[in-house]
């Protein structure tokens, strides 16, 4: 009887010690860290139209890079941050950066490819263009979101339309560029009569704006419209035609055309 009482104490033993043991071991001191931070995602378009900043998307000659143009800000702002994605082939690329806006207007060039440390480039082909976030940061924060295409015109087309098929151009002089984007314009410039009735729309190419086309835009309205081109420098209206709410012109070719109602 002496052994199994001799084990059984031997046994309470073990546990008892083993649970001092667990309660005296040296406990490891675990550092807390603050969560980071997240950048808040500002709802896209919210502002007015008249109160957005002009931003023009540009094709370069050598058909390798962008240019991003923040042509003027009317709503305070320090820097804009920009999240441009487009497709090339079967894939969704994108670039991601910020300009500072201490002046305007104030521009970033973009590869359209991947260049690795040692200086090796890779391009992407068959680039048909995407959309553009922008955030805005300021006394007020705001975003906002535009749609661009993208057009290689190795065919020589004298006619092309927006991404969203609401603006159409045709001209002669269309053919002699190489590379164009058409993209829905983030705001206008300052300084026109009227009121906005339509999507504003940028028209960029590789080589020089000249010459006349024959411009139709989708307005919102279907009171009287009137097209407006912005040169670079000034505003210029022309006669406009309509049928409900599109509106047609003979225009001089400009980097910017929007509609807009008395």
């Amino acid at each position: 009887m002496k052994k199994p009482v001799i084990a059984i104490v031997g046994v309470v033993l073990l546990i008892i010690g083993g649970v001092i043991f667990w309660r005296m071991r040296p406990v490891a001191k675990t550092e807390t860290t603050a969560p980071a931070k997240k950048r808040i995602v500002q709802p896209v378009n919210i502002i007015p139209q008249e109160e957005r900043p002009y931003i023009a998307i540009s094709p370069q000659a050598d058909g390798r890079n962008i240019t991003i143009t923040v042509d003027s800000v009317k709503k305070s702002a320090s820097e804009v941050e920009y999240e441009l994605e487009y497709q090339a082939g079967t894939l969704l690329q994108g670039a991601f950066g910020s300009i500072a806006l201490s002046d305007t207007p104030a521009t970033e060039k973009i590869l359209l490819g991947s260049c690795s440390a040692g200086g090796a480039c890779t391009y992407h082909e068959d680039v048909k263009g995407g959309s553009l976030t922008t955030t805005f940061g300021g006394s007020e924060d705001y975003s906002l979101k535009t749609d661009w295409k993208y057009i290689d015109n190795k065919a020589k087309e004298k006619s092309f339309s927006s991404k969203d098929g609401k603006f159409q151009i045709a001209a002669a002089e269309l053919a002699k560029a190489r590379y164009l984007i058409i993209g829905n314009a983030s705001g206008v410039p300052e300084g026109f009569d009227g009121k906005i009735a339509s999507e504003p729309y940028s028209l960029e190419l590789s080589s020089s704006l000249t010459g006349e086309a024959k411009l139709s835009i989708r307005a919102t309205s279907e009171e009287t419209l009137t097209i407006l081109g912005w040169n670079g420098s000034t505003w210029k209206s022309f006669d406009t035609t309509q049928e409900d709410k599109l509106a047609t012109a003979t225009v001089t070719l400009m980097p910017l055309y929007v509609v807009v109602t008395k």
